[in-house]
């Protein structure tokens, strides 16, 4: 007897969301045209059929579901400025990856800032609990190592990224240390042997030094005549710092996130790629010159949700006794700062 077609093979072949193929087939309007048109197609391909008794029972849930005028999460941001963090693209991509993952499993999204004039962290769990919100999205922090005050026992919440210390949530966050083993493979495909890292060290801790550690790891690999040792700038005297550690190693291309390297190469009269290549390892969409690494923030966004909506359905609420990481790989992006070698 041949398998039968499920919805989930349906999904990756139309490559959404299973949500999305069940959304989509049942003509919800949430679902643009171009994607409906996409999964019916899949669906015939495959030959797939909704499992009669399976469907039925599922438009019983639904009619009985906490729909998505009633059920909100809850979005949470502690900048120094209520829109300060949406100066990054990647903060703002993981706020659209959010929003859309939430529509799909029929939640509404809400922002907070914990900053608001007289807000204590008191008052704003009476707020979000007044409103019938018990899952929380909280952001990252400007800087590492910070900390954030909330009636936990009443919330399950996700954060992004490693900057939240205390407490100990679960969280999604980019997959750094693969990520840079990513930039390596694709630096020797063009025939890169010696590249440097520099990288500020704020972005060091951000990043709980998982790019340097693989970037080390790989130098220790390396041949001694191509290794180049990694800098991480505090901010005093950076320029002078790096055009010096620049003379003495003459590396072929430089890693980068955190300092404007681009300017300095500038300063320094390098020519890009010829005389160095550049790689931005927080790749953004004002880098669209550069090569380098995107955390595709969407990603992450919408795999904060789904962590989130599973501590949710099982009714785990406060701080967990061991937490879960999620680590959302980057994409590679080409750019005209480096060129093939050979």
């Amino acid at each position: 007897m041949s398998k039968r077609v499920s919805i989930r093979d349906v999904a990756r072949l139309a490559c959404v969301s299973h949500t999305t193929v069940s959304l989509a087939l049942r003509k919800d309007p949430r679902i643009t045209t171009e994607v409906k048109q996409r999964v019916e197609k899949a669906a015939d391909h495959l030959g797939y059929h909704p499992h009669a008794v399976v469907s039925d029972l599922m438009a019983q849930l639904r009619s009985l579901k906490y729909r998505a005028e009633t059920a909100t999460l809850g979005f949470i941001t502690a900048w120094p400025t209520r829109d300060g963090w949406k100066e990054s693209s990647n903060h703002r991509r993981f706020y659209e990856g959010v929003k859309r993952r939430a529509l799909e499993v029929g939640y509404n999204v809400d922002s907070f800032w914990l900053r608001e004039p007289g807000m204590t962290s008191r008052r704003m769990s009476r707020i979000l609990y007044t409103r019938s919100i018990r899952g929380l999205i909280l952001l990252s922090l400007p800087k590492a190592h910070g900390h954030l005050s909330l009636e936990w026992q009443y919330f399950a919440a996700v954060t992004k990224g490693l900057t939240i210390f205390r407490p100990k949530l679960h969280r999604v966050i980019s997959s750094h240390y693969e990520d840079m083993q990513l930039v390596v493979h694709q630096l020797r495909k063009l025939g890169y042997r010696r590249y440097g890292l520099v990288l500020s060290a704020d972005q060091d801790e951000r990043t709980d030094r998982a790019w340097l550690a693989a970037y080390l790891l790989h130098q220790h690999d390396s041949p001694a005549c191509d290794r180049v040792p990694a800098m991480v700038l505090n901010g005093t005297d950076d320029f002078r710092k790096f055009s010096q550690w620049y003379i003495q190693n003459r590396p072929e291309a430089i890693l980068f996130a955190g300092v404007p390297i681009p300017a300095w190469v500038a300063e320094l009269k390098l020519r890009v790629p010829e005389e160095v290549g550049l790689v931005v390892l927080d790749w953004s969409e004002e880098d669209s010159a550069l090569a380098g690494i995107d955390a595709d923030g969407e990603a992450q966004g919408m795999a904060a949700v789904d962590l989130l909506i599973g501590q949710l359905h099982a009714h785990e609420y406060s701080i967990p006794k061991k937490e879960k990481i999620v680590a959302v790989r980057g994409r590679w992006i080409d750019g005209r700062s480096l060129f093939l070698r050979r």
